[in-house]
């Protein structure tokens, strides 16, 4: 009896270690999508510079800057969910409760938090002040932006519980 829990438990530690690999590949490939994404939005601002500026630098200069800003928010999910996959990845590795993992979780949070701020702040401000007449509000607070951000401080409050998980690893490691 005590053979065939000891095999049940290292397969269901398998089993973790694999669906833990299935997540950071997934973060991996949902990464790929939203780089995809942030090219198509700087694309269009610079393919709509270059034919109404007639290849002009300074123009796709600026529209490259203003896609960059209109994928802002892209790009931090993006990085998120980079160390989102990491986490995963290490996670499979049997790596869980360390500093690393943290700093990780703690990363990606913040991550979270610049999509919101960004989206919901930064993009109507500096499109306003350049004087995009898609753009006559100083905040935008949408759904997303909102939900993304306080996923943000949620993960927050997760790696608040997940330093005190390391904490009472570190002492109980300490009696073995």
């Amino acid at each position: 009896m005590g053979a065939a829990m000891t095999g049940e438990s290292n397969s269901s530690g398998a089993g973790k270690a694999g669906s833990y690999d299935t997540l950071s590949i997934l973060a991996w490939v949902a990464v790929a999508i939203l780089a995809v994404n942030v090219s198509y939005f700087v694309g269009e601002e610079v393919g709509g510079q270059y034919f109404e500026s007639g290849a002009d630098i300074l123009p796709l200069l600026n529209g490259f800057l203003i896609g960059l800003l209109k994928a802002g928010p892209t790009i931090f999910i993006a990085c998120a969910l980079a160390d989102f996959a990491s986490f995963f990845g290490r996670c499979g590795k049997g790596d869980v409760f360390t500093a690393r993992n943290l700093k990780t979780l703690r990363q990606g949070a913040d991550s979270l938090i610049w999509a919101a701020v960004t989206s919901a702040v930064i993009i109507p401000v500096v499109l306003g002040w350049v004087g995009e007449e898609n753009s006559r509000n100083i905040f935008s607070f949408t759904d997303l932006a909102l939900g993304v951000g306080l996923m943000g401080f949620a993960l927050h409050g997760l790696a608040s519980v997940f330093e005190d998980a390391i904490a009472l690893k570190d002492d109980n490691d300490q009696f073995v």
